[in-house]
């Protein structure tokens, strides 16, 4: 079957994952017993899988491997299985099991319940254990998310959940539903009934022609969820979507480039019944005699919904004659699906996906190039992000007329209030504001981040210029290398901190200093490096929360640094200092002060103002080693 096939195609890039979504999850989802992870001490915490078989999908040998200490299992125990399973279907959601998982994918779980079978209790004892699970899944190495959906609710379009936060009340509501009927995979539970459902129906027709079939007996609900239909959606939601997915993209725009360009697709079709991805893939996998005429019947085991959904936006762009767009999103299809994989340990899967790629026209013309990602120049690589975030804006910038011509009604459906959040994350991330440190418009900051970088410290006109350079260079060298150059600043404080916040220098980055004149020392920079990358990890855009955005701008975290020139302080009205803070929408800022008052002054009104003190364990001060630190520190404290 096609669902099967799904899977076969997850095991076979990577077999222990698999058997983590696939048996483990699961499994662990289907017991409530102390020594198990995700195990919640309440006798009310619902637990189970409807129809799930735990000794045959998790045998004994496989049970031992994973838990060897476990008493769950033994003769003497009683069943750590529930009567009565709460879970009516678990499926995974987005790019697992398709030419888009890689190495990096998170795994997304779509968990059908029935509130008013669990209660509110029910679900937060549930939610509980959901995160002791995804706890354990992140020790083991993968990343997971469980979602926990009422079944009636999802049906009428009503359904609230941690997707809620995610966005932000009105706006990806029935295209996360499309996202979930084109690309999920059954784990374990029932079947979706949608599958059963002829393609071309109206929400009234669907209704219809199911109560008929449970008359005619022809269907026992019990056997299925029923999750609704998907016959339209309003232009609005659309819009909505299109501004969630490009802030989604200040973290990863691969993946959204594609969701977008499907997103602009919809929104250019001209009728009100829209080209739905999830209808395609429903034709082709159980409605085949639906296809158009011209549509080529595939073979199960060659539906992916990821390859067929790129095929599709190519011949889009070609055909709306976009300039280099269609390049565009075969680059990202090529991107998403080889992040994170290492090409010698996956030549095999590499070759594959050069091989389907290549039979549907997919294969990006430079793809050679491209397969060289991590050896790629500075320049280069801040180029194709500049290409990616131009490509996001320029749609934005498409779409947005349209929102004026959509009738009344259909305009609420994107809220003034998700407006306002989207706007001032996107604010946060593009906008130029004094003292604030301007964020690159990068591929993703993992893509641009350097192993090495060479620092260089010359005078020029009375000033003192600190320059990075990309790699391992000396004095002579860097003379010939003038494109590996990444920055020129005279500021060394600024330069450390746009490093670490746009993701170029990390922990694993090895810091080199060319030889100079002017007393600049490599522990020096390396010191300051480390504070900086300590007190401000990469900051993530996509899990900023509406409420978050909806509050009021505050400083989270403060890092001063003082005298780091090292210049005598006793007997002198000066003290230099700089102070870096990063707000909750988070923009970075640096401030510097010429004396001791007004370095006091600057943290009196961090303290009053955001709360930020030692005591709350959101203020850093550094003070590099010299003959003076003990008495600075005094200075400070008095």
């Amino acid at each position: 079957t096609y669902n099967k096939s799904r899977k076969i195609k997850a095991i076979n890039f990577q077999p222990v994952k698999a058997t983590l979504l696939f048996k483990m999850i699961p499994y662990l989802l289907h017991c409530n017993y102390p020594d198990l992870p995700g195990y919640v001490d309440d006798p009310q915490c619902p637990f189970g899988i409807c129809r799930f078989l735990p000794d045959k999908i998790v045998d004994s040998e496989l049970f031992r491997r994973y838990f060897p200490d476990s008493t769950a299992r033994n003769n003497k125990t009683s069943s750590p299985y529930p009567h009565n399973p709460c879970i009516h279907s678990l499926k995974t959601i987005g790019s697992i099991g398709t030419i888009a998982q890689s190495d990096k994918s998170d795994c997304d779980f779509w968990v059908s319940i029935r509130l008013e079978e669990i209660g509110d209790r029910g679900v937060a004892l549930l939610e509980e254990k959901c995160k002791k699970i995804e706890k354990w899944s992140l020790d083991k190495g993968i990343e997971v998310y469980f979602f926990l959906m009422d079944i009636d609710q999802t049906r009428e379009n009503k359904f609230t959940s941690a997707a809620e936060e995610e966005s932000a009340g009105s706006a990806l509501k029935l295209l996360l539903k499309d996202e979930l009927f084109r690309t999920h995979i059954l784990v374990a539970g029932k079947m979706l009934l949608w599958w059963l459902i002829p393609p071309g129906l109206t929400e009234e027709g669907y209704r219809n022609y199911v109560e008929q079939l449970v008359k005619k007996r022809e269907l026992n609900l019990d056997n299925f969820v029923d999750l609704g239909y998907l016959s339209d959606i309003p232009k609005a939601e659309i819009f909505g979507a299109c501004l969630w997915q490009l802030n989604k993209a200040l973290d990863s725009p691969f993946k959204s480039v594609i969701k977008f360009a499907y997103l602009e697709l919809l929104l250019k079709h001209q009728t009100n019944i829209f080209p739905l991805f999830s209808t395609k893939i429903q034709c082709l996998v159980t409605f085949p005699e639906r296809l158009p005429q011209n549509e080529i019947k595939l073979p199960l085991n060659h539906i992916d919904p990821y390859l067929l959904l790129a095929k599709e936006l190519v011949a889009f762009y070609q055909k709306n004659k976009i300039k280099d767009e269609d390049d565009l999103i075969r680059e990202c299809l090529f991107f998403k699906t080889l992040e994170g994989t290492k090409s010698e340990k996956d030549y095999k899967h590499l070759q594959t996906t050069l091989a389907l790629m290549e039979k549907w026209d997919l294969l990006p013309p430079n793809y050679e190039q491209l397969i060289m990602l991590h050896h790629w120049n500075y320049k280069d690589l801040l180029a194709l992000g500049s290409k990616v975030h131009a490509y996001l804006l320029d749609t934005y910038n498409r779409l947005r007329w349209l929102r004026k011509s959509f009738q009344d009604e259909t305009g609420r459906a994107i809220s003034d209030r998700d407006l306002s959040i989207l706007g001032k994350k996107l604010f946060s991330f593009y906008d130029v504001k004094p003292a604030k440190i301007p964020y690159l418009h990068t591929l993703s900051r993992q893509s641009i981040l350097q192993s090495d970088l060479t620092f260089h410290v010359s005078r020029y006109e009375g000033a003192v210029y600190y320059y990075v350079f990309q790699g391992i260079h000396d004095a002579e060298s860097i003379k010939n290398n003038q494109q590996a150059l990444i920055k020129r600043e005279t500021d060394p404080i600024f330069l450390m901190i746009w490093l670490t916040i746009n993701g170029i220098m990390q922990h694993r980055t090895t810091i080199h200093l060319t030889k100079n004149f002017q007393s600049v020392q490599l522990s020096h920079l390396q010191n300051l490096a480390d504070i900086i990358i300590k007190t401000f990890p990469l900051f993530n855009f996509s899990k900023i929360t509406a409420s978050e955005l909806l509050s009021q701008e505050k400083v989270t975290m403060a890092l001063i640094i003082v005298n780091f020139e090292k210049k005598p302080v006793k007997g002198s009205p000066a003290l230099k200092s700089a102070i870096i803070t990063v707000n909750n929408y988070g923009e970075y800022f640096l401030h510097h002060y010429a004396t001791q008052v007004q370095l006091k002054n600057a943290m009196r009104l961090l303290l009053t103002k955001h709360f930020v003190s030692r005591w709350n364990h959101n203020l850093e001060i550094y003070i590099p080693d010299q003959p003076e630190k003990y008495y600075i520190q005094t200075l400070l404290e008095k």
